[in-house]
Order: structure tokens, then sequence, then C-alpha cells
């Protein structure tokens, strides 16, 4: 299990990097490809990722708005020390992924896994 989570500590520790210096490409369909998309118009910064409990359960959040309580379970990785990941939270309306202004740091040792969505450009 160690061994797992280091594994998923340095792929998301690529991603923060990744984010962080914005290093652009081509757009190959893995956590670990080195290198954030692009398209014509828009620069990427950010590699949105979900992640999973020991039960395969996806991490979900809430979070409260107002008077509203809104869930999410996209993620963007805003930094990491030791065993604790920031991470803002992701909405997701119609395929369109958008950045809150909410933030949770998560305990890596409660995620089994994760998935990446395709890059995306946020205003952050």
């Amino acid at each position: 299990m160690e061994n797992n989570r280091n594994h998923l500590l340095d792929i998301l520790s690529l991603i923060d990097k990744l984010q962080k210096n914005v290093i652009c490409g081509n757009n190959d369909n893995t956590c670990t490809r080195p290198i954030l998309g692009l398209n014509n118009i828009l620069t990427y910064n950010t590699r949105p990722v979900t992640m999973y409990l020991c039960n395969n359960t996806p991490l979900e959040i809430n979070y409260i708005v107002g008077e509203e309580t809104f869930t999410s379970s996209i993620f963007r990785i805003e930094s990491i020390d030791d065993n604790c990941i920031t991470v803002r939270l992701l909405t997701e309306t119609d395929g369109i992924i958008s950045s809150t202004s909410e933030f949770a740091t998560i305990n890596i040792n409660c995620v089994a896994a994760i998935s990446c969505l395709p890059d995306v450009s946020l205003i952050l």
C-alpha cells in the first residue's frame, strides 16, 4: 500500500509542477503525460482530477455558497505538503469545467486512485 501512496504522490506532484510551469504540448490521455495540452485559442493551465476512496467511490466534498450547498468531485491540485494535498474545487456544468474559490486539504492516505480529465484552461 505504501508504494501505491508514493506512486500517487509522484503523479500528483507531476501534475502540480506542470500546472505551475504551464508546459504545453500534445494531448495524449494519461495522467502522467509530461506536458499540458493546448488548442488554437487557449493554453491549458489545469489537469483536473477525480480521486477515489479505498471502497472505489469518488471523493466528494460539500461546500456552501450563500445558502446553497454544492458537491464537487473534480479538483485542481494547488499544492502538496508531505501527505496532504491542497485542491481547488471545480464544477462541471454541461461538460464545461469551471473553477470555484473553494479549497480543501486531502490526506493522500484516504485516496486509493486518481483519474485525470482532459486538460482545460481555467480562470483562477
